[in-house]
């Protein structure tokens, strides 16, 4: 489970203070599928930012696994964002020198001080369906392709969560369905995922939509178990 305690994030920008997130209370439980949406600058990747323990709030607290994750020392923050935590961004971040099957271990050997299993990365590669690229390297595969592989590389470490910002940006209209159904399946063995999106129709895949709007965090109603053309 994910916890947030009336959590702040608070920047200064041009002399003043921007709530980026300003006092979010919010549980995110083991399992779900939650969307949450908002206009750009809402504080909706700064929220993710702060649950995946990449960004510090500036008050309240963070309960992971029921870890309160910014009491622990670099180390111990590293090692729980390896082993509980996949994060899927936007723009996939390849290791433009590696190749995909060899981006895809690479997480393993931060987690375990190993190099990753070639049959477990190649087996992630055929789940998301780019299993003809594992030789290749990021810069021979489309947009879409590319964001297979990361989301390979968010699974190898069987992460108990998937922290996922517009994890479909950018992306063709089938490309975005699968990467979706790819989430969705995910979702149904049981890993949590929480998902930024601009796109109140993907957000509408998930079983929880959350709207940010100046930092405060509201309640949308369910997604997927709308009926289809809702509007949401």
């Amino acid at each position: 489970m994910i916890e947030l305690r009336d959590t702040t994030k608070v920047y200064v920008s041009g002399g003043e203070k921007v709530h980026a997130v300003d006092g979010v209370t919010l549980k995110v439980d083991d399992g779900e599928f939650v969307a949450v949406v908002g206009h750009s600058g809402s504080g909706k990747t700064t929220l993710v930012s702060i649950m995946g323990g990449l960004t510090r709030p500036s008050a309240g607290s963070v309960h992971v696994g029921g870890t309160d994750i910014w009491g622990l020392d670099n180390r111990g923050l590293a090692r729980l964002r390896s082993e509980q935590i996949g994060f899927c961004f936007q723009f996939p971040s390849l290791i433009s020198t590696l190749t995909c099957i060899d981006n895809v271990r690479l997480p393993a050997s931060f987690a375990r001080g190993e190099t990753g299993s070639t049959e477990h990365a190649l087996e992630l590669l055929k789940t998301v369906e780019v299993s003809e690229k594992a030789n290749a390297y990021p810069s021979e595969l489309s947009g879409g392709q590319q964001r297979r592989v990361a989301i390979a590389r968010a699974l190898v470490n069987e992460p108990s969560i998937i922290l996922a910002d517009e994890p479909t940006g950018d992306l063709d209209e089938d490309t975005e369905e699968d990467i979706m159904e790819l989430f969705t399946r995910v979702n149904g063995e049981g890993v949590t995922i929480v998902m930024v999106t601009h796109s109140h129709k993907l957000a509408s895949r998930a079983a929880r939509i959350l709207t940010m709007d100046n930092g405060s965090v509201s309640e949308n109603g369910s997604g997927a178990d709308d009926s289809p053309g809702d509007g949401r």
